[in-house]
């Protein structure tokens, strides 16, 4: 979780205001930050994810296109952490698919009249333009229904990043943090926008993100306990954003986390192998 993430508790506890202003942050919709904070409290995440679901549903259409105008281009400079959190694969973007994706936005805006908006989170630059380039042959009340649903999409995926569910009680008896890092091998640099996925001591996926442009992902999961967890690394998907042939399509690793302190899980990649370690 980011330092700014909050409990269900803390974020019940907050006036109307304060609030509203956290939940702009997630969507700039006014309408759509009231109606959420006026349902709090919230027992669970998932009691928020689906407050947020009905509420982006009862928009009308004028609060959608405020929505959409806190979304920059893909490929421009986010202006804000969330959009630069979203769309750090696009560091790794060649210059042709980059050229693409501008005049493509071009297309879409003269079309439809909005920004291109799509969950640019774990997608490689490649898929992106190809998800571009087959909206632009929607019809106008196509697109807008997609529209939603990436917006609800975008919306669930940052709700997921700014709350910590892990404080709403007392930490657990082991409460440990985990981060990543992956260095491509071949180019001898960071692994920029690699997907990652979080499967907790259940089995089940906690959490997901995306390499920044440092090839990091700082806090993955919140606060864990003790047991045995999954991370895999999508890393066939990043390899072909750079048309390169890979032998594996993506690499999990299991480790266990029998203590209170922080983990890194780091990976060297390169098309063929990879190699691991417990890192600080």
């Amino acid at each position: 979780m980011t330092e700014n993430a909050i409990g269900l508790e803390e974020f019940a506890a907050l006036d109307e205001t304060a609030a509203t202003e956290l939940l702009l942050t997630v969507c700039a919709s006014p309408r759509w930050a009231a109606r959420v904070a006026e349902r709090r409290p919230f027992a669970t995440l998932d009691e928020l994810l689906r407050a947020a679901d009905a509420a982006l549903a009862e928009l009308p259409e004028d609060e959608i296109d405020r929505a959409l105008a806190g979304h920059p281009r893909i490929g421009d400079r986010p202006d804000n952490a969330a959009s630069a959190r979203e769309q750090a694969g696009m560091a790794g973007a060649d210059d042709r698919v980059r050229a693409a994706i501008v005049a493509g936005n071009r297309a879409y805006e003269d079309r439809f009249g909005h920004v291109y908006l799509v969950r640019a989170s774990g997608r490689t630059p490649a898929e992106l333009l190809n998800i571009l380039t087959e909206r632009l042959a929607n019809d106008p009340p196509t697109e807008r229904r997609i529209v939603r649903e990436q917006l609800a999409e975008i919306n669930r995926l940052r709700l997921r990043h700014l709350v910590d569910t892990g404080r709403q009680h007392a930490a657990p008896a082991a409460a440990a943090t985990l981060s990543t890092h992956v260095l491509d091998a071949v180019r001898g640099r960071p692994a920029t926008g690699v997907r990652v996925t979080l499967f907790d001591a259940a089995g089940a996926e906690s959490a997901a993100d995306t390499t920044d442009a440092d090839g990091r992902i700082k806090g993955l999961g919140g606060t864990l306990g003790t047991g045995t967890y999954r991370l895999r690394f999508e890393t066939g998907e990043y390899f072909a954003a750079q048309a390169v042939d890979s032998f594996y399509p993506e690499v999990t690793i299991t480790f266990t986390i029998a203590e209170e302190r922080h983990y890194h899980v780091p990976i060297l990649l390169s098309p063929f192998a990879y190699s691991t370690y417990r890192g600080s």
